[in-house]
C-alpha cells in the first residue's frame, strides 16, 4: 500500500523515521495544513538528519496517481472541526483506501460515512495490514493465579506522556529485529498497527472490569500472545505516566503503569523524562517511587527531547516545546539522550542488563 500521510507534524516523525520496518504500507507523501507552519520543510524538521521527504500542503494529479492509501494520524483533531472533513473528502476521492489512526466516536462516524460515498475501503483495525488489532480485554479469560511470563519483557514507561517512549519502542524494536529476534510487543500508540504489533487501545481505561480482574486479563492475554507468537522478547509500552504531573495534569494518576505493572513484571526497564539537568537525587527518587510503587527496578533513564511550556501548566491541555539535546551528565546512574538513538549503545546496554540476569541469550 502506497500511502500519503495527514496531516502530518513532529508526532509522526518517529513512525517515518522506522518506515523501513513498517508492515506492507509505503509512505510516499507527507501532508500538512499550512496553519502547522511546517510545508516546505524536511520530514525531520526537528533533527539535523534528512528523511528524503519534503512536507507539502496538497498533491496533483500526478502525486495522487502514485499513491493509493489515506492515513489518517491522530493530529487531525488539532485542526478546527470545520475544516477536518473538507479536507479529507478532497483526498479520498483520489484514493482507494483510507486508514484511520484518530479514533472519536463522531469523527470516526464521519470518517465512515464519507468512505462510503467515495466507495473507498476504510481499514479499521487493521485489517488488512498485518492481523494485529487494539487489545480486547472482553475476549481474553481469567486464570485462577497469576501467569508466569518466561519471555524477558523490555518495558517503556515515562514520567509523563510527550516524553519520546514511542520511540524508544521502536528504537528496540527495530535492533531487536535486525538482530534475529522475534518480538511481540504492546504500543502505546495507535500507530503500533502500523508496525504489525499489539496497541492498548481503550483497554486499559475500559471500566467494564474491576481492577484487580482487569489486571488479570492483562495477565493473561500476555500469557496468550506468548503462546500464541513463541516471542524471544517482548516489548510493553506504558502508556499516560507514572505519576501525576500536577493537579491539573494527572495523566490518569499512573493507574495504567499500576495495572500493567501487577500484570507483569520487566526485567528490563527504561523511564523517559522530560528534557532537562536532574541530580542524581532525583534519580534516586524515580528508582524508590518505581521500586515501592509498582515493584519494578529502573535499568536507565532517557533524556527526551521535549519539555512543557511553562505558561500552559495551568491550561487544560499542557503545550510542549522541542528542546535541544541534552548531554547525559556522568553519575550514579545511567542516562541515555537523543543522540543514543542513532546508534547501538542503548540497544547494547539493554542487552548487558538482560544477559547479567541470566535471562537472555544473544545470538
Amino acid at each position: 500500500m502506497k500511502a500519503v500521510i495527514y496531516p502530518y507534524d513532529f508526532e509522526f516523525i518517529s513512525t517515518l523515521k522506522y518506515r523501513s520496518i513498517l508492515k506492507d504500507i509505503e509512505i510516499v507523501y507527507l501532508l500538512s495544513p499550512m496553519g502547522f507552519g511546517i510545508v516546505g520543510k524536511d520530514g525531520y524538521y526537528l533533527q539535523n538528519e534528512q528523511s528524503g521527504y519534503v512536507i507539502k500542503s496538497e498533491l496533483n494529479d500526478d502525486e495522487y496517481a502514485e499513491i493509493d492509501t489515506l492515513l489518517i494520524t491522530e493530529s487531525i483533531f488539532k485542526l478546527p472541526d470545520a475544516d477536518r472533513m473538507g479536507e479529507l473528502e478532497k483526498m479520498l476521492s483520489n484514493c482507494s483506501y483510507a486508514i484511520n489512526m484518530a479514533y472519536g466516536n463522531d469523527f470516526s462516524k464521519a470518517v465512515e460515512e464519507l468512505c462510503q460515498e467515495k466507495n473507498v475501503k476504510l481499514i479499521n483495525n487493521f485489517n488488512l495490514v498485518g492481523n494485529q488489532k487494539a487489545i480486547s480485554l472482553s475476549s481474553v479469560g481469567v486464570a485462577s493465579e497469576r501467569n508466569r511470563i518466561n519471555t524477558p519483557i523490555i518495558a517503556v514507561c515515562g514520567l509523563a506522556p510527550m516524553t519520546q517512549k514511542f520511540d524508544l519502542q521502536l528504537y528496540f524494536r527495530n535492533h531487536l529485529l535486525h538482530n534475529g529476534f522475534k518480538v511481540s510487543q504492546i504500543g502505546t500508540k495507535l500507530n503500533s498497527q502500523l508496525f504489525g504489533f499489539h496497541t492498548w487501545g481503550e483497554a486499559l481505561y475500559d471500566n467494564t472490569f474491576p481492577e484487580t480482574e482487569k489486571i488479570a486479563r492483562i495477565n493473561q492475554f500476555i500469557k496468550d500472545i506468548e503462546a500464541e507468537e513463541k516471542p524471544d522478547v517482548f516489548i510493553i509500552g506504558i502508556p499516560d505516566a507514572l505519576v501525576p504531573y500536577t493537579h491539573k495534569h494527572t495523566f490518569r494518576y499512573g493507574i495504567p503503569a499500576f495495572e500493567i505493572f501487577n500484570a507483569v513484571t520487566p526485567d528490563f526497564a527504561i523511564m523517559s523524562l522530560f528534557n532537562g539537568e536532574y541530580t542524581d537525587e532525583f534519580y534516586e527518587e524515580m528508582v524508590k517511587l518505581c521500586n515501592y510503587k509498582f515493584n519494578i527496578d529502573i535499568d536507565c533513564f532517557y533524556n527526551s527531547h521535549f519539555v512543557p511550556v511553562s505558561l500552559s501548566i495551568n491550561a487544560n491541555d499542557l503545550s510542549y516545546s522541542f528542546a535541544e539535546r541534552e548531554t547525559a551528565t556522568e553519575g550514579k546512574y545511567q542516562v541515555f539522550n537523543s543522540e543514543c538513538l542513532e546508534n547501538k549503545e542503548l540497544y547494547d546496554y539493554m542487552i548487558g542488563c538482560l544477559q547479567q540476569y541470566g535471562q537472555f541469550k544473544s545470538y
